[in-house]
């Protein structure tokens, strides 16, 4: 990690800190109704109206997607903020809101993958960041099956979201390589966005081609064309 990276991260633990820190004066607070909470980014009550949990079977390379809730409002804001306006203290607040939203039946499900990994950012974004946005919100998968950096992202791409779905495909074609065997392993590939699946889907043939039997998506969330 280079001296800048390493003074960005700082920075950013810094500022989730600091936000603790002001719980203690002014407590967390859920994004929709302002309701008193001590642990995600929703109450129980609006964590329940953005859930989704839906899965799709088949998705071209994928043998399954699974949706955890609805990109939707001002779960759609969040990530957005994160991505563009560098709210980067946003990020455990997701996360955590990504481990309350696996159900004890998707958690079940989950222990079926050998290895669980993540959709790499294009090194270009990466460097502006400093962080890939799955990887932050999938942390909790803190085990040795996660391994974030399974993927590589071999070229930058163009932003997707002005993209129609054909040019998607063009686009991100060959964009991703795995550098080492995963001959028979089973593989969950984690993603912040699910909309048209072009990504997702070229990531698990990339690991197809090093060897994976069977590669699920787990998305934190999903375009409303996917509810």
């Amino acid at each position: 990690m280079s001296l800048f990276n390493k003074v960005r991260a700082v920075y950013n633990n810094v500022g989730y800190q600091c936000r603790l820190l002001g719980e203690i004066i002014y407590p967390r607070r859920c994004a929709v109704c302002q309701t008193e909470i001590d642990t995600g980014y929703f109450c129980e009550v609006c964590r329940k109206n953005f859930a989704l949990h839906k899965m799709v079977e088949g998705f071209d390379n994928l043998d399954k997607v699974l949706m955890i809730y609805k990109y939707h409002q001002n779960l759609q804001e969040a990530i957005h903020n994160v991505k563009f306006a560098e709210e980067k203290s946003l990020l455990p607040l997701l996360k955590e809101e990504a481990q309350l939203g696996v159900t004890d039946d998707l958690e079940k499900l989950l222990t079926d993958y050998d290895i669980i990994t993540c959709v790499p950012t294009s090194p270009e974004r990466k460097a502006e960041r400093g962080f890939d946005v799955p990887a932050e919100i999938f942390a909790f998968f803190n085990s040795e099956r996660w391994q974030p950096n399974l993927l590589k992202r071999v070229r930058n791409t163009l932003p997707l979201f002005d993209l129609e779905p054909s040019l998607r495909k063009q686009e991100v074609a060959g964009c991703f390589e795995v550098e080492q065997s995963i001959l028979g392993k089973s593989v969950l590939i984690c993603d912040d966005i699910f909309t048209t699946g072009s990504t997702l889907s070229e990531a698990a043939l990339a690991l197809r081609k090093a060897g994976a039997k069977r590669v699920t998506a787990l998305t934190f969330t999903a375009s409303k064309d996917n509810w």
